[in-house]
């Protein structure tokens, strides 16, 4: 771990982090506040060790503003003080510290403060790593491992509101593999699904942007956002994916609209003047049934 010192004594300092490496973590000092909130905001603090009496800010109050600008960065502050008090004890918690050691402090307590601390720093690490994971579960298909119906409307929720306060364009394309049930039928479910997770692996690569988002919106059917982007541009992309789902050929021997597995795509953006998010998406799938009516394999434009 990397371990701040924060005491106005330079002995002190040197004696402790002669404990901490020998611990075999690696210190890191301050002789007081504006040296040690410099170190916590470029450098990788673990932990901090602070003495409470000290020039400028006191180490409780080192510690609320700690608290205060990193609301969501947790650490543990331990306290290093000559006062050994209960009410000294009780203010330095209310501060925001994690634990208070009396000086002079024993290099075996010390040693098995910083051991513990570490303990539960790995936890609280696996537990925002778990966290992580479970998020990314909530907001991605299973199946194919692009974003699920669930992130698209949060996507396309907060692009919207880009669009309104920059007064950029904003497109949206609504896609639906042609003659999918049929394809079900003849190659069986699991290659169903196999041909699900290719399609949208093929979708992906279409997209040249990191902004640029792809969800699976049910079935089989998927939605792209493309953020800043106008109908020519989503054109573009529409264009892609049909060259990029011939290239794929994965046969289809019951579709009328060609050898392989095809899309039909609807598409709209804001300069057809819908109120809404989720009336830009309704547009987006007029136009996709006008494409599945037009012989598929095909996108087309929602026009007012």
């Amino acid at each position: 771990m990397n371990i701040l010192v924060v005491d106005d004594d330079r002995f002190i300092r040197e004696i402790i982090s002669a404990v901490i490496t020998d611990a075999g973590h690696t210190p890191i000092t301050a002789s007081r506040d504006n040296e040690a909130l410099p170190l916590l905001e470029n450098s990788d603090i673990d932990l901090v060790l602070t003495d409470v009496e000290m020039p400028g800010l006191n180490g409780f109050e080192l510690t609320r503003e700690i608290r205060q600008r990193y609301p969501n960065d947790w650490f543990p502050i331990i306290f290093l003080s000559g006062q050994s008090d209960e009410k000294h004890y009780e203010e330095g918690i209310d501060a925001g510290g994690d634990d208070y050691l009396t000086k002079p402090v024993s290099p075996i307590v010390l040693k098995a403060k910083i051991l513990a601390m570490e303990r539960i720093a790995n936890m609280k690490k696996a537990l925002d790593s778990a966290n992580s994971r479970l998020e990314k579960l909530s907001t991605q298909d299973p199946l194919t491992k692009v974003s699920n119906r669930r992130d698209l409307e949060q996507s396309l929720l907060k692009e919207w509101k880009l669009h309104k306060r920059k007064e950029t364009e904003l497109a949206v394309i609504m896609l639906d593999i042609d003659f999918f049930k049929p394809y079900n039928d003849t190659y069986g479910h699991q290659q169903g699904d196999e041909c699900l997770k290719s399609v949208a692996k093929a979708l992906k690569k279409c997209l040249h942007r990191s902004h640029d988002l792809l969800a699976r919106y049910g079935g089989e059917e998927f939605a792209i956002v493309l953020p800043e982007t106008s109908l020519d541009g989503a054109t573009h992309v529409a264009n892609r994916v049909i060259d990029s789902l011939k290239q794929l050929n994965l046969p289809h021997e019951h579709s009328t609209a060609a050898s392989h597995i095809t899309v039909s795509m609807g598409i709209s953006s804001t300069s057809a003047n819908s109120e809404t998010p989720t009336g830009l998406l309704k547009q987006a799938d007029d136009a996709l049934y006008l494409a599945k009516e037009n012989g598929r394999n095909r996108s087309e434009i929602f026009k007012n």
